[in-house]
C-alpha cells in the first residue's frame, strides 16, 4: 500500500517563470507530468489525466478560475484533480482575505475546522492571511445528486461527463484540500485538491458509501484498521506534499502548519529502529524544505527520547 500511495503524491514544481508560456489546454486531451497554468507549475499524479472542465465563477467581487482533470481505469472513475486561482483583481485584497477566512472558519456547509466527516484538518489565519489543509471522506452519490449546501457549484458537467462515457461510479472518494493565501506577499490564493477512489489504489471495497456510515467516517473507522491506515497513509502522504506547497508560495515561518504528527509516518520513527536512518530521513526533510527548523527540532526531540 505505501508503493502506491508513493505515486499519488500530487506534486507542485518549487518552480516558477512568469516568463514562460501556459500549457495550452484543450477539452478532452489527456495530459501527464508537468503542466502550466496561469503561470504556475503543477507536476500532475502519475498517469494520464483527461482535461475535461474549465470553471469560472464570482462571489461578489470574489472571482474563482479552475480547472479539471480526470482519470479513469477500465471504464472506473479513478482521480479528479481541480486547481483554482482565487482572486478579486488585484483590488481590496481585505475583502478577498476577510471572505477565505469566514469561509475556511465558520463555513456553514464546507470549511477548514475539524467536523465529523473530516478526517483530518488544519487552519491558520492572521489578519487576512491563512492556510488549510485537510483530508476527508467524500459520499459520491451525495455530493452529484444533493449537496448540503443547495448554493454549491454545479456538477452537471461531472454527471455529464461519466454518463457520456458509460463510467461507473464507486460509493466512496478519498479528498485532500490545500489552500494558501497571503496579500503580503500574493495577489491571489491558490487552492489544490485531490480526489481518488481508493478502491483502485488498493484499498479494501467500501461496503457502505453513506457519508455518517461510511468506513472513513470518524466515528467507525476504528472498526476497519485496514482502511483506517490506508486514510492515515494518504493524510500522511499529502501533509508531506502541502510542506512543499507552503515552500513553494513562499509561507512564513509563522504562517506554516505544524504537521508533524503526520510527517513522522514519513520517516517511519515508530517502525524503523535504526537510530542513524531515521535521524537522516529527517535531515533530508529539512534540507529539502519540507519541515522548519521548529518542526525538524521536534521531531529530533522525539527520535532521541
Amino acid at each position: 500500500m505505501k508503493k502506491l500511495l508513493g505515486i499519488m503524491v500530487l506534486g507542485l514544481l518549487l518552480s516558477s517563470n512568469a516568463y514562460s508560456k501556459n500549457t495550452k489546454l484543450v477539452i478532452g486531451n489527456f495530459y501527464e507530468g508537468k503542466i502550466q497554468w496561469q503561470f504556475i507549475n503543477y507536476q500532475l499524479p502519475e498517469g494520464g489525466w483527461n482535461f475535461f472542465h474549465r470553471s469560472y465563477f464570482s462571489i461578489s467581487s470574489i472571482r474563482i478560475n479552475c480547472i479539471e482533470f480526470i482519470q479513469t481505469e477500465n471504464k472506473v472513475w479513478k482521480g479528479l484533480y481541480q486547481a483554482c486561482e482565487i482572486n478579486n483583481g488585484g483590488k481590496h485584497a481585505g475583502d478577498l482575505g476577510m471572505w477565505l477566512v469566514h469561509f475556511l472558519k465558520k463555513g456553514k456547509y464546507d470549511n477548514c475546522t475539524l467536523r465529523p466527516e473530516y478526517f483530518y484538518a488544519k487552519l491558520w489565519t492572521r489578519g487576512m492571511s491563512m492556510n488549510c489543509f485537510r483530508t476527508r471522506h467524500i459520499d459520491i452519490d451525495k455530493e452529484l445528486n444533493y449537496p448540503d449546501d443547495p448554493e454549491a457549484e454545479s456538477t452537471f458537467h461531472i454527471k455529464k461527463y461519466f454518463k457520456d462515457n458509460n463510467i461507473k461510479i464507486p460509493k466512496t472518494a478519498i479528498h485532500s484540500k490545500h489552500l494558501f493565501y497571503s496579500p503580503n506577499i500574493r495577489d491571489k490564493g491558490i487552492e489544490i485538491t485531490h480526489l481518488i477512489n481508493p478502491e483502485l489504489y488498493g484499498a479494501p471495497k467500501t461496503i457502505n458509501g453513506s457519508e455518517i456510515k461510511s468506513e472513513y467516517h470518524r466515528d467507525n473507522i476504528e472498526n476497519y484498521p485496514v482502511k483506517k491506515k490506508f486514510i492515515t497513509d494518504w493524510t500522511a502522504n499529502k501533509a508531506k506534499f502541502h510542506k512543499e506547497f507552503e515552500e513553494y508560495m513562499k509561507a512564513k515561518p509563522y504562517q506554516r502548519l505544524d504537521l508533524i504528527e503526520f510527517l513522522k509516518l514519513e520517516i517511519n520513527i515508530s517502525n524503523d529502529k535504526n537510530l542513524t536512518k531515521q535521524l537522516k530521513s529527517l535531515n533530508d526533510l529539512y534540507k529539502a524544505g519540507v519541515l522548519t527548523e521548529e518542526e525538524f527540532t521536534k521531531a529530533k526531540k522525539k527520535i532521541l527520547d
